[in-house]
């Protein structure tokens, strides 16, 4: 793994980084604009943030009422 790699979290671990669910960060990510779609090796694409893009979902989420 290159240090490229490491820089990075697909939804599945953002979601569970961040302790909510997937949808939900989906949204976060449409309504910021954060996060970017990336083709893996075998031409799948997924939803990839950095982790900077992560803190800043992360204080969206908590501002956003309940």
């Amino acid at each position: 793994m290159d240090g490229h790699s490491q820089d990075r979290v697909d939804e599945h671990r953002a979601a569970i980084l961040l302790g909510i669910p997937e949808s939900e960060l989906r949204r976060y990510s449409q309504l910021s604009g954060l996060g970017h779609i990336e083709s893996d090796s075998n031409g799948q694409k997924k939803l990839i943030f950095t982790y900077e893009e992560l803190r800043r979902i992360c204080l969206l989420v908590a501002q956003s009422p309940k």
